[in-house]
Order: C-alpha cells, then structure tokens, then sequence
C-alpha cells in the first residue's frame, strides 16, 4: 500500500489509476458516462470540499497498481465516521484483495478516533454490496444520481416566478458579511433531509465552518456559486449551490438545497434552482451536463430535479458497520 500524493503523481501514476478506476466504474456503473482521465484527476486533486480531509491509498502487486482506497474524514459533528470507497480491477477480484485493503486501514482510522465506517454509492444488489454485507456491513440508506444534459432540456423549464414575499440573492464564493450569519443558521436546514439510518448528520454550520469552506473551495480553484431566499423580514429561509470544477469545464455539480421549515410550499426549492440554472449556464456555454445527488427517501427534491429537466441514471446503497 502507498499513500498516493496527487500533488506529486506523475503521467504514468494518473495512467494507471485512470486505467483501474474506468475499468472498474465500467463494470460496476454501466448505468453512468465513461469516466474520463480528467474526471479521475479532478475527485483526488479537487475532492469533496464538504466532505472533510480526503486521503487515498494505491494497492500493488508486483508493481502492477490492482486497487485504490479513498477515506474521507468528516468534521464538525461527524468525527466518529469515515467514508471509505474501494476499488479492485477487474482482473483480479474474488481474491480477498479488497477485503485486505480494508483491514490495512484500519489502524489508521482509530488512530483518527474513528469507529464507524460507511461506504456509499454500492449498486443496489450488485457485487460490491454483497462483499460488504459478507464483512458486517448493512444497508442504511440509498440515493439516486441524476444528470441533466444540456443539449435535451428544454431550458423554459427553468422560467419560474419566486413566490410572493420572498426575493433571491446570489453570490460567487464567499457569503457577503452582512448574510454570513442568517446563511449559516439556514443552513441547518439541510439536516431534515432524509438520510435513512446512516450514521452522517448535518455538519454543526456555523460562521466559522462557512468561511473555513468557502476557503477549501478557493484553494482548489473550485468555483461555487449560492442562490439564497430572503423573506420580507430579512431572513434567509433557504439556499442552494453549484460548483464547478477546473478539469471539468463540461460539468456542474449541484450540490444542498435546502428551505426552512416554516417557508416550505411555497416553491422556494424550484424557484432558487431554476434561477441558479439560468445564472450559471448563461455565464458558462460550454457546460454539457449537470450532475445531483438525492436520497431515495426524498421524492419532492427528486420530483423537483425531474420537473427541472435531470433524468435518473441509477440508485446506489449506502453500507455502514461498526470499525
């Protein structure tokens, strides 16, 4: 096992970790596009920024590169857990490869404090899900990965009024001073969204975590963009946000919508998406496909994205044990 460095990696690195994760997301996500050598460099040298510290491993034998390890460390509430994705290359699988490389990590994340692990997006009754299984794994949640292709959609989808009594703000990368505050109170919302039994819970957001955020994005060159509702009153009862990343000039990736309970009904989710939809293709023609997350247990957000113009492509498990 090596720690990979991908400030460090070299062509023949990015080569070979290309080739295993396209071999092994072409058998494994048939559903999904063909992941590209950019798409590979993007998730390791521009992770997920609110997910927390992103470590991967390579697994070799004989010099020859048959398995990668990506831990993800959680802050701000979720210091107990680690969320581990694991690859084997086809070629080799069904020789306990994956399974030792889940063991080799583990001193690592009790040295961290870590006695939870979950793994996300298995396909559903597939392979990956019944290895975990056999380790003591059990299925907590699920969620759907949708796309939007921009060339398909009928972009008047997008022409919606904001409800009465509410105005929208926006800004790219950081919250204005004056908001920081009401937005990151607002966005405790998210935590209603439904995450099954899944032991991940909404990050404690506060000032603090909001600007050490929007500071992660900076340095990775990751552009960000928010949508806010406000209330008559002033407050802000309900935000969404999209990035977009440097190796992915084609993509934008949706990311938390989320409105206060009290301001729920109004249409406040599908205004502020349809005006963040407008915003950022406007400004980036070249966009060819948006990319959202959803959990299964949330059918308006998915009924939302589909009135919106994004198709389901596939339903993934979410796996979790004790370390």
């Amino acid at each position: 096992m090596r720690l990979f460095d991908a400030d460090r990696a070299s062509d023949a690195d990015w080569d070979a970790l290309h080739e295993l994760q396209a071999s092994a997301y072409r058998l494994d996500y048939p559903e999904r596009p063909p992941m590209t050598r950019q798409e590979t460099i993007s998730g390791l040298r521009a992770p997920q920024v609110q997910a927390g510290e992103q470590l991967t491993w390579t697994a070799h034998r004989n010099d020859r590169l048959v398995a990668r390890a990506i831990v993800m460390l959680p802050s701000d509430g979720n210091e107990h857990l680690a969320l581990v994705r694991i690859h084997v290359h086809p070629d080799v699988r069904r020789q306990g490869i994956g399974t030792e490389l889940l063991h080799a990590l583990e001193p690592m994340l009790r040295d961290r404090d870590r006695t939870r692990v979950e793994g996300w997006n298995l396909t559903l009754g597939g392979p990956g899900e019944s290895w975990a299984q056999g380790l003591g794994f059990r299925i907590v949640h699920s969620a759907v990965l949708q796309i939007m292709e921009l060339s398909e959609v009928d972009r008047g989808r997008w022409s919606v009024a904001v409800p009465p009594g509410y105005r929208l703000m926006r800004w790219v990368g950081a919250a204005p001073e004056s908001f920081v505050s009401a937005y990151a109170k607002a966005r405790e919302a998210i935590g209603d969204a439904p995450l099954g039994e899944s032991e991940f819970g909404a990050p404690d957001w506060s000032v603090d975590r909001v600007r050490r955020i929007e500071a992660s994005y900076r340095s990775r060159d990751i552009e960000h963009r928010t949508v806010v509702a406000v209330s008559s009153g002033g407050e802000v009862v309900g935000l969404t946000e999209m990035e977009a990343r440097p190796l992915l000039p084609e993509r934008l990736q949706q990311g938390d919508t989320a409105v206060l309970p009290a301001h729920r009904g109004h249409g406040l989710g599908l205004a502020m998406k349809s005006a963040m939809l407008r915003w950022f293709t406007a400004d980036r023609p070249g966009v060819a496909h948006i990319w959202t997350a959803t959990g299964t247990g949330n059918t308006h957000m998915i009924a939302v994205n589909h009135r919106l113009g994004f198709a389901t492509v596939r339903t993934g498990s979410v796996v979790s044990r004790e370390l």
